[in-house]
């Protein structure tokens, strides 16, 4: 079970008396608390760094890895800043790796890596500065420090295995009703735990992305006003509306284990995280013009095979 580092005490009691002042119960306020944007700076929603190992799982249901990476991303909330970001890792010797606009976070992604023992040479355990400027905050750095949550063996959860369910009843990936909501459900999330500092718990993430790379359907991310799955949740429903007929989709469950920071009002995430991605096929008759049988664009680079 992965353990946490404690929060500096006087961001913890600020924490704390602003969620116990507008909740009626600690309990609910860590709930409420981890859906809001931060209200003391309205640039920044979190900022994370972490390592994932990425999984193919075919048909028949055999998993099978794909590759690791390190990445580290920067998500502001709506309207909000971070100019002249930048990332220092423990081997960049002082030499600030500049953040790239994806379109929905400020990203740095490490290099793409065939075994767990390469991706820990490139990206040690250690400090990861972020250095950002944001008009609320002002020029400010924040570390995030990666530390191997288990006492031996690897940090990054198991990878999980994916099931789809549609109308009560176990269906292949291949012959999904575009007419029905499908259930995704996910093997135990068993190195998942609830957030001692009360910030956000380990965390759980669905997305499907179509042939052309587009997401279509995400379970949502904490701190952005919206509901968002955590290790305690089961299973997440994709609404029927988000299937065409004729059409394949990319799906993907991501297992994130968390140790939790909160410095500058600003939530910082040290993660290590796991993700299967499953092509799943709608079955049907499309409408002309709208049949797309193969993948043609990847919604996310951890699919690539070394």
């Amino acid at each position: 079970m992965n353990k946490k580092r404690e929060m500096p005490s006087k961001y913890l009691m600020v924490l704390l008396a602003l969620y116990l002042t507008s909740c009626d119960s600690p309990q609910q306020a860590v709930s409420d608390g981890a859906m809001m944007p931060p209200t003391e700076q309205n640039d920044i929603t979190f900022i994370v760094a972490g390592k994932t190992s990425n999984h193919r799982q075919s048909h028949s249901g055999d998993v099978s890895v794909l590759n690791f990476h390190f990445f580290a991303e920067i998500f502001l909330q709506t309207g909000g800043e971070a100019q002249d970001s930048s990332l220092e890792t423990p081997l960049s010797q002082g030499v600030r790796i500049p953040f790239a606009d994806s379109g929905y976070a400020l990203e740095m992604h490490g290099g793409r890596y065939k075994s767990e023992p390469e991706l820990e040479a490139a990206y040690p355990d250690g400090d990861y500065i972020f250095r950002y400027n944001s008009p609320s905050i002002g020029a400010v750095s924040q570390v995030v420090t990666l530390g191997n949550p288990n006492a031996t063996g690897s940090g990054i959860p198991e990878a999980p295995r994916i099931y789809l369910n549609q109308n009560g009843q176990s269906v292949a990936p291949d012959n999904i009703d575009p007419e029905q909501d499908l259930l995704v459900t996910w093997s135990e999330f068993s190195a998942g735990d609830a957030d001692p500092l009360g910030i956000v718990d380990d965390l759980l993430f669905v997305i499907m992305g179509d042939c052309d790379g587009v997401r279509r359907a995400h379970s949502g991310r904490p701190f952005e006003n919206t509901p968002y799955l955590t290790f305690a949740d089961k299973s997440y429903v994709i609404d029927a509306s988000r299937l065409q007929p004729e059409n394949v989709y990319q799906l993907s469950v991501e297992h994130a284990v968390l140790d939790t920071t909160l410095e500058h009002h600003v939530p910082a995430f040290a993660t290590y995280a796991t993700s299967t991605f499953l092509d799943i096929r709608t079955s049907g008759k499309a409408e002309p013009g709208t049949a797309c049988n193969s993948i043609r664009k990847k919604f996310d680079a951890g699919q690539a095979v070394l």
